[in-house]
C-alpha cells in the first residue's frame, strides 16, 4: 500500500512548511496525512473512482488530490522535491541524525544557534537541549546516541537516508512491466539503525530486462557484479546495492531469506531439517522428493514450518 508512503511525504512537507512560517498548509497537509494513514488502499480508491473518489476522503482538496495522483502514477511529488530543495545546507546535515525532523532542527537553530554537527554535540552533552519545550532528556540522549552511530559507522548511512535511496530505486523499476513484486530486504526492511548496503528484490518472469534496468540506473555509478539472477551497483553516493531477482513461486523464500537476519535464518533452517524439510533463498522443499511445496509468500513458509510470522524489525 502506497498509504504509509503518501502519509510520510505529507507530514514531512507539513514540517517544511511549518519551519518556513507558512500558516495554514502545515495543518492541511497533517490532516491529510492522518486520513490517508487510516483510509483503505489508495491505490485501489483511485482505479476505482480517480481522482474524484480520491477527494472523499477527509481532508483531501483538490489541490492534494491531485499530489497524490502524481505519486501513484509517477513515484514523486514535485512541490514535495522543490520543497526540499530550498532546506538550507545545515539543516540536511542535521537531519541525517536519527529521530531530528525539520520542525526540532529549526527550533535548535532558533533557541541554540545550531546549524552543525560539532554545535549540536557539545549542545547535548552540555545539556542544553533537554531544557527545551519538546525535547527534554530523552531526545537529548537520542541525539548523542545518533551522533555516536554517525562516528562508528564506516561506510554506513543512517536509516532514514537508506530509505529514501531504496524508494527512489524502487519507484524506478517499478516503471518495468516485467516486474511482478519488488521489495527492500535487508537491514532497511528490519528497521536497523544504521545500513551498510541495499537489498532489493524481484519477482519477474523476465530477469534479463529487469537486471540490465538496474544496473542502468542514472545514478549508477560502477557495476560491481552482473549475473542472470543477481546484480551489485555502487551508487553516486558511495552507497552499494544488491538486486535479486526469483520466479513468481519463489518470491516470499526470497525476501524470507534476504531480509535476515542470519541467526533467525539458521533457526528457521533447523526448524525446516526437524520437519523433513529443506529451506533456502528459494522455498520449502521436500528433502525426499526435493519438490517445492512453499515459497510464494512469507506467511506460506511459515505456516508450512509452523512458525509465527514475525514482522522484519522482530527477526
Amino acid at each position: 500500500m502506497k498509504n504509509q508512503e503518501i502519509a510520510a511525504i505529507f507530514f514531512e512537507m507539513a514540517e517544511i512548511l511549518e519551519m518556513k512560517n507558512v500558516q495554514w498548509k502545515p495543518r492541511a497537509y497533517r490532516q491529510a496525512a492522518r486520513a490517508i494513514e487510516s483510509s483503505k488502499d489508495i491505490e485501489t480508491i483511485y482505479k476505482k473512482g480517480g481522482e474524484k473518489l480520491l477527494e472523499e476522503i477527509p481532508g483531501v482538496g483538490e489541490g492534494i488530490g491531485t499530489k497524490i495522483v502524481e505519486y501513484i502514477e509517477t513515484g514523486k511529488i514535485k512541490e514535495y522535491e522543490k520543497l526540499l530543495k530550498t532546506i538550507p545546507s545545515h539543516i540536511n546535515v542535521l537531519l541525517k541524525i536519527p529521530s531530528m525532523g525539520p520542525k526540532k532542527v529549526k527550533k535548535l537553530n532558533e533557541e541554540l544557534k545550531i546549524s552543525n554537527l560539532a554545535q549540536l554535540e557539545s549542545a547535548a552533552k552540555k545539556h542544553k537541549i533537554a531544557s527545551l519545550h519538546g525535547f527534554g532528556k530523552k531526545s537529548e540522549e537520542d541525539i548523542l546516541e545518533g551522533l555516536s552511530l554517525m562516528k562508528s559507522s564506516r561506510g554506513k548511512i543512517v536509516l532514514k537516508e537508506a530509505e529514501k535511496v531504496a524508494k527512489g530505486i524502487i519507484n524506478e523499476l517499478k516503471k518495468l512491466k516485467e516486474i511482478r513484486q519488488i521489495s527492500v530486504a535487508g537491514s532497511v526492511r528490519r528497521k536497523k539503525v544504521m545500513i551498510r548496503d541495499i537489498d532489493v528484490i524481484v519477482s519477474t518472469v523476465n530477469p534479463e530486462k529487469v537486471i540490465d534496468a538496474f544496473v542502468r540506473l542514472r545514478d549508477v555509478k560502477k557495476v560491481m557484479a552482473k549475473g542472470k539472477t543477481k546484480a551489485m551497483i555502487i551508487l553516486k553516493s558511495g552507497i552499494q546495492v544488491d538486486l535479486r531477482v526469483f520466479k513468481p513461486e519463489s518470491w516470499g523464500a526470497g525476501l524470507f531469506y534476504f531480509t535476515g537476519s542470519k541467526n533467525y535464518n539458521i533457526e528457521m533452517r533447523k526448524t525446516a531439517i526437524n520437519l523433513g524439510y529443506k529451506l533456502n533463498e528459494y522455498g520449502v522443499f521436500d528433502k525426499k522428493t526435493n519438490k517445492l511445496i512453499a515459497g510464494k509468500t512469507e506467511k506460506e513458509i511459515c505456516q508450512k514450518l509452523g512458525v509465527k510470522y514475525l514482522n522484519p524489525e522482530q527477526r
